[in-house]
């Protein structure tokens, strides 16, 4: 995967976690970008941001990476 599509995927991560409300409860918003992921993501885009992740996940917010600690292992990729 190119730096640029997965800066597009973080982007994209860290967009939806600020929707579902990071800034007042993030634990909520960890649980609610993992479900909306797990519906409307693709299981490569899925893997790609977990992967990213594991090396570090600079650009990810934290409800992002919380969400991603959580979900290992637990998504059907």
């Amino acid at each position: 995967m190119s730096g640029q599509q997965i800066e597009q995927l973080v982007k994209m991560a860290n967009q939806i976690a600020l929707n579902f409300g990071e800034s007042r409860d993030a634990a909520l918003a960890a649980q609610r970008t993992g479900e909306h992921l797990q519906k409307f993501w693709t299981a490569a885009m899925r893997e790609q941001l977990s992967a990213y992740a594991a090396e570090g996940g600079a650009d990810l917010s934290p409800a992002v990476k919380r969400m991603l600690a959580s979900a290992s292992g637990r998504w059907d990729l």
